[in-house]
């Protein structure tokens, strides 16, 4: 197995830092399999083709392939994550991991059930979201489902302050200035949004997937009763404009175990 570097084991910490940020963080997942369940009865027999941009260690393949026939394809620009998803999973026949920027690797939209994107939009430059969503778009699949962090309303002081007292990172990228005016919907007081957090304005994301795709769900995590202004993170899923829109399934499913 490829060796696992410090950056590696820190990201994976980084999500498993206490059981309530650890709850958090596979909440996205509890939404996804919703939607593979109603992905798998829509499609009935056969495999189901994956994409998944900004994959990281490819956790979502080892959740997906406990559970549904797929065929996984992962887009990861790391060259670290790439080699340790490639030593964990690249000995499953429908796994494959490519090493470039989703925009590069916008071919492999082609002839697939579903792409997701799970908290990675944000870590990507804007104007090349917006040439990804498109293509997304033009490449026609059943679904497209992501989920992004809420860096701009109150919600942002709950989480920084949050992050301060648990000793956790998050909070470190801002200064206490910036995470009041972001609080405050100022983002012209920040610095421009590049491949971090800050600065990173859900709703622009959101816009962009409705001019290209039907949006048929944008949900707030933690508790989907929370208004945006007081939720941590949206899962947003989307499809073809014109195709039917399905009944959607809720996530009221047992919790997925890490």
């Amino acid at each position: 197995m490829a060796e696992i570097t410090s950056d590696q084991i820190e990201y994976e910490k980084t999500q498993q830092f206490n059981k309530a940020l650890s709850w958090h963080h596979l909440l996205r997942y509890k939404h996804i399999l919703a939607l593979f369940r109603k992905l798998a009865r829509e499609k009935g027999k056969g495999v189901l083709r994956v994409v998944e941009i900004g994959c990281a260690h490819a956790k979502l393949f080892s959740v997906l392939n406990k559970r549904f026939g797929i065929d996984y394809t992962g887009i990861e620009i790391a060259a670290d994550f790439v080699r340790v998803a490639q030593a964990r999973y690249g000995h499953y026949p429908n796994f494959r991991i490519i090493h470039d920027s989703a925009l590069h690797a916008s071919a492999y939209f082609q002839q697939t059930d579903i792409i997701v994107a799970l908290e990675a939009l944000e870590h990507i430059p804007e104007h090349e979201v917006v040439r990804i969503v498109e293509a997304i778009a033009q490449s026609r699949p059943r679904y497209f489902a992501c989920s992004v962090p809420i860096e701009i309303g109150p919600s942002i002081w709950l989480k920084n302050l949050a992050s301060a007292a648990m000793g956790y990172v998050r909070h470190k990228e801002y200064r206490w200035a910036e995470t009041l005016w972001a609080g405050l919907y100022q983002l012209d007081k920040l610095p421009p949004h590049d491949v971090r957090h800050k600065g990173f304005d859900w709703r622009w994301l959101a816009q962009t997937i409705r001019h290209n795709m039907q949006i048929l769900a944008i949900r707030k995590l933690p508790f989907g009763f929370l208004p945006a202004p007081l939720a941590f993170s949206v899962f947003i899923i989307a499809r073809p404009r014109d195709c039917a829109a399905p009944r959607l399934p809720d996530a009221r499913a047992p919790e997925v175990q890490s």
